[in-house]
């Protein structure tokens, strides 16, 4: 649910979200005051994902408008594009070339970070996967 709210801030629908923990807070001023307390907790909650959430969409926008951020990442990604490419020729031309493995299991787990540093945009990711889910 958590991530599903995150995914609709993302793409601009946080008036639906506002609603939803106004229901929730008018659902906890009828409710005995456990049940209350433990929804205005999670109403509290719900906020501040919101806000986690445009923090780091905001920081993303920036990150991918500032030109030496590509700069940098192309140093690691381009290395990472070129492997892949002799990867998928190796393997539909059958060359002898053997690049589908890289050599040890820190490169491998490395050239996976890199990919998903580059493109993490905070809750989003979790959001589509609970879509998906579905």
């Amino acid at each position: 649910m958590i991530a599903l709210l995150s995914f609709l801030v993302k793409i601009g629908l946080s008036g639906v979200v506002e609603r939803g923990i106004k229901l929730m807070e008018r659902r906890a001023e009828l409710e005995v005051d456990r049940e209350k307390l433990r929804t205005e907790l999670t109403a509290e909650y719900m906020r501040q994902i919101v806000e986690e959430t445009r923090i780091m969409t905001d920081f993303n926008k920036a990150k991918f408008s500032f030109p030496w951020f590509w700069a940098f990442a192309a140093l690691f990604v381009l290395p990472l594009g070129f492997w892949w490419s002799a990867v998928i020729l190796d393997s539909v031309f059958g060359f002898s070339w053997n690049v589908a493995d890289l050599p040890t299991r820190e490169i491998k787990d490395a050239a996976g970070h890199m990919i998903e540093w580059l493109f993490y945009v905070g809750g989003g990711v979790a959001g589509v996967k609970a879509v998906l889910k579905r």
